[in-house]
């Protein structure tokens, strides 16, 4: 019968921990930047207004805004990306437009400047729930006669940095704080079971009721994790 249980539990070790490790896709709860509309559902751009559809093409008229910036940049998740935009207008701006790329919403920024020529600087804050991923942001103006200027792209490269594990020291990362790891379980003897790794070294450990289960090296060696399921399934039950 304890044969039977430590089977079950092996399987339930690998299903919820075993894919944590090396895993590319955003984990439940993470917000996927490579998917437009979940992205821009969660960014927020302060004082402005979220409008569904696209937003206004490039005017042809003489004497629309001219625009140039949008330096690609890196951030961390729960921080701020600034977009910063150089502008010429011979009538100033009244509204500023920015899209997540293939969102089917919008961002409407009414801040009217009569000044001729200048800098718009547009802060744009990134949940902490936003997976490591990429996305690129459309910007683009329009002048006090609703002529709109040519649109310019920012990439920004988001890096997830997770929380440092209840269980590990400084550079370890746990499923229990961290849901890019993985998720804990209660054991069938009321242990609860955690997995740790070093982000640092590469180490990771199983921890069960506070007792760990080193396992290797998770990042040098694709079957760590297998050498150690089954003495963590014995201190499960």
């Amino acid at each position: 019968m304890k044969n039977l249980l430590s089977s079950v539990v092996c399987v339930t070790l690998a299903s919820l921990l075993l894919g944590g490790c090396g895993s590319e896709e955003p984990s439940p709860g993470l917000v996927d930047p490579s998917d437009p509309n979940a992205l821009s559902q969660v960014l927020v751009i302060p004082g402005a207004e979220r409008v569904q559809g696209q937003p206004p093409q490039s005017s042809d008229a003489p004497g629309a805004p001219m625009i140039s910036g949008g330096t690609d940049q890196e951030a961390v998740s729960g921080d701020q990306a600034v977009v910063e935009v150089t502008y010429e207008s011979t009538t100033g701006y009244v509204d500023c437009y920015v899209q997540v790329s293939g969102a089917d919403d919008y961002f409407l920024i009414s801040a009217p400047n009569t000044a001729t020529s200048g800098s718009i600087q547009i802060p744009i804050n990134i949940p902490s729930n936003v997976a490591s991923g990429a996305f690129d942001l459309y910007t683009c103006i329009a002048g006090t006669d609703g002529a709109v200027s040519n649109p310019i792209s920012t990439g920004v490269g988001v890096t997830y940095p997770g929380n440092p594990g209840g269980g590990g020291g400084v550079g370890v990362v746990c499923a229990s704080d961290d849901p890019s790891v993985g998720s804990t379980i209660t054991c069938p003897n009321g242990r609860v079971l955690d997995f740790c790794i070093d982000q640092s070294s590469g180490n990771c450990y199983y921890e069960v009721g506070g007792t760990q289960v080193n396992c290797g090296n998770c990042g040098t060696d694709a079957n760590a994790i297998s050498t150690c399921v089954q003495r963590t399934a014995e201190l499960c039950i």
